[in-house]
């Protein structure tokens, strides 16, 4: 007879233990952050507008209906809750990008740790923590670094299914992946459809529709409190009237500079681990074995991550306008390749010659100097400096109360002011958009700036309010004057009588 198996009561707690290695990554993933989070300038436009967004937010402007929101619906009331969690401070709004940035880090952990084990997931959350494309939508608030959280989570969700199938993962992968359209709605697309894959792989169809209802639910649920129409307006119909043509070559080029001015270790890395696939591939002998069907080979392995890595590359190439932001979608599952890819090479660098290992050693040392540099805007501040930190003296001195208008709306947040709630975005795009009640016009501004507790209007832009000719002359008429010149038509105007 058997003795029966003894079990060790802390033997679970064991192994839900975190990971040493995950932990010091997440740790390191904060950390080369909390730079970013302090800046005291503009860190980039997305920065500037959600940040006059989350200030226009805590003065009770609801998305859609008085605050500007280009985003889906889910994204403002995000930047509101941690805005909250932040104590409403300056920089509070930046929260929600900084824990964006290491959450993706560890859902990037778990998914490589699935297919390719502990060494694996090392080496891909550890180029996910340093990935400059990663920390440029994850240090400065953007809605691409918090979209990508819901992504890589539905994703690393859908490879648990695909190892052990259940309703109630299925459905987590229709609320996550809901969550993320509502916050980015097309860059979504590649994730969604790596998960599709995944949820395919078991053949229960029942599950993939609840995964797909679900996520279409919560996009419904989310907008309905906002007006579903000016969510559609404003989030959809507003990036699709452009006016721009699309030029997948230029795309091209973009994303290629991109990444070697942001992420050279990861194409590094990717290098490496193709040169090793090739070097160390075994050969095989398929006589006698039945083909697999195309289903089984589209779901199996790493597959459907490849699917996600490439249609990412497409939805970036056809994107109109493209924005460097929007890397971060293909950046995350380029680490998890990588890092499944590259685990099982490590293990042939200790056979390689050691003049191969020296030019090995050299490569990595000049590439994280490189690296380092080019990422040096956001390891360290070096504070607002020149026209931005002019212009932000000259709004910090406006009356009590003071609210300010600019076509670079970050000037105004970093201000410590408030920027009237629909004029927080003032991107280029709406001087184009052919829909009027979205549209900004020289009518617009002035407008606003005829508006008791508006002050100053701050024209950073040439190419925004600068490109408006009667400008100048309509804001004089309005009791503005010029106080700061900043070359061409950039210039900050201030009401002589401004009493808010």
């Amino acid at each position: 007879m058997q003795a029966p198996a003894v079990t060790d009561p802390g033997a679970g707690r064991s192994r839900r233990r975190a990971d040493p290695a995950l932990v010091l990554i997440a740790l390191l993933a904060l950390v080369i952050r909390i730079p970013a989070f302090f800046a005291t300038r503009v860190l980039s436009f997305d920065d500037g507008v959600y940040g006059a967004s989350a200030v226009a937010m805590r003065h009770g402007g609801i998305p859609f209906r008085d605050v500007f929101s280009s985003q889906p619906p889910l994204f403002l009331p995000l930047v509101s809750v941690f805005d909250a969690l932040g104590m409403r401070r300056l920089d509070s709004p930046r929260l929600l990008s900084v824990v964006s940035g290491v959450l993706v880090v560890i859902a990037v952990w778990g998914i490589a740790h699935r297919l390719g084990g502990r060494r694996a997931a090392i080496i891909a959350a550890l180029l996910m923590a340093t990935s400059g494309c990663l920390l440029w939508t994850t240090g400065p608030l953007t809605s691409d670094g918090t979209a990508e959280v819901f992504a890589a989570f539905a994703v690393l969700v859908a490879v648990m299914y695909r190892d052990s199938p259940t309703f109630r993962r299925a459905l987590v992968v229709g609320l996550l992946l809901g969550a993320g359209v509502a916050v980015k709605l097309v860059m979504l697309g590649p994730a969604a459809v790596a998960c599709v894959l995944l949820l395919l792989s078991s053949r229960r169809f029942r599950d993939l529709a609840i995964a797909v209802g679900t996520a279409l639910a919560v996009v419904v649920v989310v907008s309905v409190p906002f007006g579903i129409g000016d969510v559609w307006n404003q989030s959809v119909r507003y990036h699709l009237d452009t006016g721009e043509k699309q030029d997948a070559l230029a795309n091209l080029r973009k994303t290629s500079s991109t990444l070697g001015d942001r992420d050279v270790p990861l194409l590094l890395g990717a290098l490496v681990a193709l040169i090793g696939l090739f070097a160390y591939r075994r050969p095989r002998d398929d006589r006698g074995a039945h083909p697999r069907p195309l289903l089984d080979r589209l779901t199996g392995g790493v597959a459907p991550i490849v699917c996600w890595l490439v249609l990412a590359l497409v939805a970036i190439t056809a994107q109109t306008p493209m924005w460097r932001n929007h890397l971060a979608h293909l950046v995350v599952p380029a680490c998890v390749l990588v890092g499944v890819g590259l685990a099982p090479v490590v293990d042939r660098f200790r056979k390689l010659p050691a003049a191969a290992l020296g030019v090995l050693g050299v490569l990595a040392v000049a590439a994280l100097g490189y690296h380092v540099v080019h990422l040096s805007p956001l390891l360290w501040d070096t504070g607002a400096h020149g026209s931005e930190a002019r212009v932000v003296r000259a709004l910090r001195a406006l009356p009590p109360g003071a609210q300010a208008i600019s076509d670079d709306p970050g000037v105004v947040w970093r201000a410590g002011r408030r920027t009237p709630d629909d004029l927080v975005d003032a991107s280029i795009l709406r001087q184009k958009t052919s829909e009027p009640s979205l549209r900004i016009t020289s009518d617009t501004v002035v407008k606003a700036a005829a508006k008791p507790e508006v002050c100053a209007v701050a024209v950073r832009s040439g190419v925004r309010w600068g490109s408006f000719p009667d400008l100048p002359a309509r804001l004089e008429a309005e009791g503005y004057q010029i106080t700061q010149h900043y070359g061409g038509a950039r210039a900050l105007y201030v009401k002589q009588s401004c009493a808010p």
